[in-house]
């Protein structure tokens, strides 16, 4: 899905499914961006030249940059044509930032000049009782006319003890 910039050097919304076309209940774990999804992406930022652009997807595009413990932590949640994929969006460094979910982790970080934001999860070992945050990102174009991203504003979001709890019980 394409919502083009507003003006020719404007900000555009790409939202890519990275969910790999499977037949079992695995689907999800699978990442994968389609030649068709890349093609169709490049003919938008080809017809928006100076737009910058927020890329929007469910699997992370690289595996992140420190040691994981478990092979489950790298087994399925980068994509799986994540080099290739990477490679055709160096042709827009500095006009783009990727916004992804699915890792659970709270990480934001840079890879060739392009940021990247991973949404930490709330649903992974939350509950109604405990804290948990989103965030507030802010996009600025830098000197050199770079999408820039900047600090961003952490939202905690109290949580609130079930009925058991509030009477004095404790939860299962």
């Amino acid at each position: 899905m394409v919502l083009p910039p507003d003006g020719d050097d404007g900000l555009g919304v790409i939202v890519l499914n990275s969910n790999a076309e499977t037949h079992f209940s695995f689907t999800n774990a699978l990442g994968l961006v389609s030649a068709e999804q890349v093609r169709a992406f490049e003919a938008a930022a080809k017809q928006y030249p100076r737009a910058r652009w927020i890329v929007a997807l469910h699997h992370h595009v690289i595996e992140y940059p420190h040691p994981t413990k478990e092979l489950s932590e790298r087994i399925g949640t980068a994509l799986i044509n994540g080099s290739w994929f990477f490679r055709r969006l160096q042709r827009l460094a500095g006009r783009v930032v990727i916004m992804h979910g699915h890792r659970h982790v709270d990480w934001i970080g840079e890879c060739g000049k392009i940021p990247i934001v991973s949404a930490p999860s709330p649903i992974m070992e939350a509950s109604d009782c405990g804290e948990t945050h989103f965030y507030v990102h802010t996009l600025a174009i830098g000197s050199k006319g770079e999408l820039v991203l900047l600090e961003p504003e952490r939202i905690v979001v109290t949580g609130q003890p079930t009925a058991q709890e509030a009477l004095g019980g404790t939860s299962a």
